[in-house]
């Protein structure tokens, strides 16, 4: 089955109408462009995955600034290391989705990376 086939089904008909039609539209005009289940995949993985490490890159700066300019406040100390915490474990959620989706795709027969 396609895999393209396999998401339509399972998020048009749980969707509300007019979201359920525009991702219908959306996923028509995919496939009407000859775009086949691997490509999808890969630009799905070729974008999502810099913008994700950029974020996470961008988090952990913040939280670094956060940390120099607490100034000794315990506060400002905890919150600094709250979001270097959450940069990583952000960081490490992602990892671990790309390996999913990996795993799914060659699963499928879709081998992303071969």
């Amino acid at each position: 089955m396609n895999v393209i086939d396999t998401i339509n089904n399972l998020v048009v008909h749980k969707a509300y109408a007019s979201l359920g039609s525009t991702l219908n539209e959306e996923l028509v005009k995919v496939q009407a462009s000859g775009a086949t289940d691997q490509t999808v995949v890969q630009m799905v993985i070729n974008i999502a995955t810099p913008v994700a490490v950029i974020a996470v890159v961008l988090l952990l700066v913040y939280g670094g600034f956060l940390m120099m300019t607490s100034k000794g406040d315990p506060d400002k100390l905890q919150e600094a290391k709250q979001v270097i915490t959450n940069a990583i474990i952000g960081f490490v959620v992602i990892l671990l989705c790309v390996a999913i989706l990996l795993l799914i795709s060659n699963t499928l027969g879709l081998y992303i990376y071969d």
